[in-house]
């Protein structure tokens, strides 16, 4: 079985920035200022509103959950801004220097992305201990609320760690 890439996003540019802002959950602010980083340049109408493809949209979306995972937009930027030169096929690709540069701040986000799950781990496993707690007490609860004892909650509990 083979793996071919996913056909990419469209270049159209058909959506207005209300209705990318309102997709991505990000502020209008947000889209001017990442346009003015260059991390997106839409296309603009006669009338100077701006117009997002599929394509600016994905890019945003990536930018967003980048910036999301704590990665600064000086990274973010350098990942996106990376020299391009021309193949025997007449394609621009990245030029040798590009890579190596693409390769460093792929790999420290990888190093961010890995320490931000472990973090998140560590968190899940806390809170699914304290949910077992909970769970544990709210039975206890429960069980007075229906009418057992103390004494009896308290030999059944002895009994069951003998």
């Amino acid at each position: 079985m083979t793996h071919t890439d996913p056909t990419p996003p469209d270049d159209t540019p058909r959506h207005r920035v209300g209705e990318v802002a309102a997709r991505l959950g990000l502020t209008l602010r947000t889209l001017k200022y990442y346009e003015e980083l260059g991390l997106v340049t839409p296309q603009r109408t006669e009338s100077r509103y701006r117009l997002y493809s599929e394509a600016d949209v994905a890019r945003l979306d990536r930018v967003r959950r980048m910036r999301a995972l704590g990665l600064s937009l000086g990274t973010i930027q350098a990942t996106f801004s990376q020299p391009l030169e021309l193949d025997l096929d007449g394609r621009q690709v990245l030029t040798g220097g590009a890579l190596t540069d693409l390769r460093r701040d792929l790999s420290g986000q990888l190093d961010v992305l890995g320490a931000r799950i472990a973090a998140a781990e560590r968190e899940l496993k806390d809170a699914r201990a304290l949910r077992r707690d909970l769970q544990r007490d709210l039975a206890y609860v429960e069980k007075r609320l229906g009418g057992v004892r103390v004494g009896d909650l308290l030999d059944g509990d002895q009994a069951s760690r003998a």
